[in-house]
């Protein structure tokens, strides 16, 4: 491995610890993620819909608890896990696409670690009412979102 892809999987590695969930991925949620993202690619949508078909029910059922705002952050994480393993296939997989698109994918990466660092523990500070799962589903939305891009990134550069 050249010390460039050494650099690259080093930044990627270090930009998304902060991010991920403590556990690992959960295989149902994972599976459930990817029926849904299977179901969306062939009605030849982008995948969005999916983003919460974990945590929102999980969250819904948390409601009304003594716990629910804890519980709300719990579902949120269990969710993000998925997401973040997914996003770290995806990064990898990238990589097929060469040098420049490496690159392009690490600084962009940067600058999106960036945000997230800054965006999402405000959710911490909202009344629990009016964001359930916090600073954890912003993760989650964001880190879905980012994944969802990357995938098709990665499908059209390992395409040929």
């Amino acid at each position: 491995m050249t010390a460039f892809r050494c650099a690259v999987v080093l930044a990627a590695l270090v930009l998304l610890a902060p991010f991920t969930a403590r556990a690992a991925p959960n295989a149902a949620d994972a599976q459930k993620i990817d029926a849904c993202l299977t179901a969306a690619v062939e009605k030849g949508q982008f995948g969005t819909a999916c983003i919460g078909i974990v945590a929102d029910p999980c969250i819904e059922a948390a409601k009304g608890k003594n716990t629910d705002v804890a519980d709300a952050k719990a579902c949120a994480a269990r969710e993000l896990a998925v997401w973040t393993a997914r996003l770290q296939k995806a990064i990898n997989e990238s990589k097929a696409g060469g040098k420049d698109i490496t690159a392009a994918v690490t600084n962009a990466q940067t600058s999106w670690s960036s945000s997230l660092q800054r965006l999402c523990p405000v959710f911490d500070k909202l009344d629990p009412g009016m964001a359930f799962g916090a600073a954890n589903y912003c993760r989650l939305q964001e880190t879905a979102m980012r994944t969802l891009t990357l995938e098709r990134l990665a499908a059209a550069v390992n395409e040929h």
